[in-house]
């Protein structure tokens, strides 16, 4: 007998449910959406809303599977997207032009590299061997100037390394020659606008005075020594000396080399080759490795490779220190 009660029951609820949902759906046709919204704090409203349960409670796999990549592409309005987005911020802040520089600078520091560091080595061969004929021990002969020595092992702890030493004979000799070139080709380049400048102010055909010869090489003397002094008066190097990777100081170690001994240097430079290039010997064979004109300005010549450590080429500097050992180590 309990049967048709309970059947009556639930026919009773379904009854009660039907007749909610009626009215609910009655209530929603008349309502306002907008209306409602206006007095919902959706700020409130979302602060109640537990983001990590939430996410937790999503199946992204499932999720991703139902998304429509192409169609979400095709609505997508990529040049839009590209115009509002600062490409050039975007580029500075990830670094890249530094990391392009930085890659530019080694592998330009590495290629000269390659051609300075069996340099480095002949003017160690050259500098031992030439000494040794005259019974002279190179290895008793000071490193660098004043305390220029010491600075650079504390930042660099390699065998053999050369920076901050007096620069050999090869070396220097291969700077000359580079810059021997750099003043013929700069002067060819002076003269050949001097004369274009001519042929477009000058009307008629200009007359060369006489003795054009003289005058050419008074003029060729003047810009090889504007040439020198301005080089070493504002970078303390010519061109020649930053290709071989070498550089002039002052004597006493200073690395900054004044105006005032740049002049004396550039002009009594021509001394040192007058005498049959006896003013070229000290290179080879004096403690200091400074020839005449570097005497006169107070001046020494010694490698430098900027933030890269100038040093022989590893099997050559093992060979040297089996046959003579290091040269600052013997000093001691």
């Amino acid at each position: 007998m309990a049967a048709p009660e309970t059947n009556r029951g639930g026919e009773r609820q379904s009854l009660v449910k039907r007749a909610a949902r009626g009215a609910s759906e009655r209530v929603l046709d008349l309502v306002d959406p907008d209306i409602v919204l206006e007095y919902v704090d959706i700020n409130a409203l979302l602060a109640r809303i537990d983001v990590n349960a939430l996410l937790d409670r999503v199946e992204m796999n499932e999720l991703l599977d139902r998304v429509d990549v192409d169609a979400l592409l095709q609505r997508a309005d990529i040049d839009a997207l590209l115009d509002q987005v600062d490409l050039a911020a975007a580029i500075e802040r990830a670094g890249i032009p530094q990391i392009v520089a930085d890659s530019t600078s080694h592998l330009g520091g590495a290629a000269l590299d390659l051609f300075r560091r069996p340099v480095v080595g002949l003017d160690e061969i050259i500098s031992r061997v030439l000494n040794g004929l005259v019974r002279r021990d190179f290895s008793k002969f000071p490193a660098g100037p004043g305390d220029l020595t010491a600075w650079a092992d504390e930042r660099a702890k390699e065998t053999a390394v050369k920076t901050g030493r007096y620069a050999g004979p090869l070396t220097r000799l291969l700077a000359v020659l580079v810059d021997a070139v750099v003043v013929a080709f700069g002067f060819t380049l002076i003269m050949a606008g001097l004369a274009f400048l001519i042929g477009l102010f000058v009307e008629g055909d200009y007359e060369f005075p006489a003795n054009q010869g003289l005058w050419f090489s008074a003029a060729l003397v003047v810009w090889a020594f504007i040439y020198l002094w301005f080089s070493l008066a504002v970078f303390g190097k010519t061109f020649g000396k930053a290709v071989l990777g070498v550089r002039v100081v002052g004597s006493d170690g200073t690395i900054t080399l004044r105006a005032g001994q740049a002049f004396v240097r550039a002009l009594s430079y021509p001394l040192s080759f007058a005498i049959f290039g006896l003013g070229l010997l000290e290179i080879v064979f004096g403690r200091e490795r400074r020839a005449w004109h570097d005497h006169f300005a107070g001046s020494a010549v010694v490698y430098d490779w900027g933030s890269r450590t100038a040093q022989m080429p590893s099997p050559l500097a093992e060979f040297l220190e089996r046959r003579g050992g290091d040269p600052e180590e013997e000093e001691e």
